[in-house]
């Protein structure tokens, strides 16, 4: 292994990703609940959910919120007569990071917020479009290609990994590197190139591709151009959910979590 400097800060790696995972709550992404009376009628209810695009309604009797309704469910009757409790399977609380709901998102398509032991909140796929989720997401890939940057030029040393990129990229990689040195921007070539790059790098370097677990090269590249669209689509402030499912967004965010869990085992003094 190489003597080089590199540029792993664990203090600051750390800081970040606690950020990620624990400060950023649900919180910061619910929605207060509408509501109506368990004594109204429905099908004036069930017309009202229709006009706002409501598919669940709160259920409120004598000022606290008791249960809910799905539109769709709504018929002749009361509104008592379609109310559904609330399962525990449904709640998450409000201090919950985004991180999890997430991956609680993979299962489900709503779920209703706790808050100091009142249901008051809801979260639906609509509240994944909001700016923390997607600033958690543009910041778990971006953690991860900090250590990708580390574990790199630890492994590989200033320039040995140069020819592991195809010319053209490493042309680019140093004409960002020459703009950024004249800002005085303080950084390594590595940092310069595309994540992309980074991903080829690993997937070359049999002992690498090992020590992050990756079956076969094939697999390692669908993995990163996954992370590399999605990362894309919120650089560009897409729209998430359309040509990638939430389903599919969630798995990157998931690989992204397992593979910052392997590179946080990485031994830079061996």
């Amino acid at each position: 292994m190489s003597n080089v400097k590199f540029t792993h800060n664990d203090s600051s790696y750390h800081s970040l990703k606690n950020l990620y995972e624990e400060n950023i709550t649900v919180k910061s992404i619910a929605q207060e609940l509408e509501f109506c009376s368990k004594d109204e009628p429905a099908i004036p209810i069930k017309i009202k959910m229709e006009e706002k695009h409501f598919d669940t309604l709160a259920v409120e009797d004598e000022g606290e919120i008791v249960g809910y309704i799905d539109r769709h469910e709504l018929g002749e009757g009361e509104i008592s007569d379609y109310m559904k409790v609330f399962s525990p399977r449904e709640l998450v609380s409000d201090s919950t990071p985004l991180i999890q709901l997430l991956h609680i998102f993979k299962k489900k398509t709503r779920v209703f917020v706790l808050e100091n032991n009142s249901i008051n909140k809801l979260i639906t796929h609509a509240d994944l479009q909001k700016p923390p989720i997607r600033m958690l997401i543009f910041g778990y890939i971006t953690l991860l290609e900090m250590r990708l940057s580390d574990i790199i030029l630890h492994r590989f040393g200033g320039e040995s990994w140069y020819p592991m990129i195809s010319e053209d990229r490493l042309h680019k990689a140093n004409q960002l590197y020459e703009r950024r040195v004249e800002k005085n921007e303080e950084i390594n070539l590595i940092e310069c190139i595309q994540i992309s790059d980074k991903f080829d790098i690993i997937h070359k370097d049999k002992e690498l591709r090992a020590f992050f677990q990756i079956p076969s090269k094939s697999k390692g590249k669908k993995d990163a151009n996954a992370i590399r669209k999605l990362r894309d689509k919120i650089s560009h402030a897409n729209e998430l959910g359309l040509d990638m499912s939430w389903i599919d967004i969630i798995e990157v965010v998931q690989t992204c979590g397992r593979l910052l869990e392997i590179s946080e085992t990485y031994q830079y003094e061996r």
